[in-house]
């Protein structure tokens, strides 16, 4: 079984800046799905389809990818 990585200070941060990730489910059963990314006016959909049981882990990872790439992208800005 594959562990969750929780990081609440990155969903904190992504729900702070306006971002909103949802599961999109593909079927009745939500057995297949997508995720859903917003930002303002911008929306994006994942292209790949993720069972019940890997969304979860996908919405947690993503949280932490926004979070890293904002941090990178502006470090030398905070120094």
């Amino acid at each position: 079984m594959r562990k969750i990585l929780y990081n609440l200070k990155a969903q904190s941060w992504c729900i702070e800046r306006g971002y909103r990730i949802y599961i999109i489910p593909l079927d009745n059963k939500g057995t297949k799905c997508k995720i859903g990314i917003e930002l303002g006016e911008k929306k994006a959909i994942t292209k790949e389809v993720y069972s019940k049981k890997e969304v979860s882990i996908e919405i947690w990872k993503l949280f932490t990818k926004l979070y890293n790439r904002w941090h990178e992208q502006n470090k030398t800005q905070h120094i």
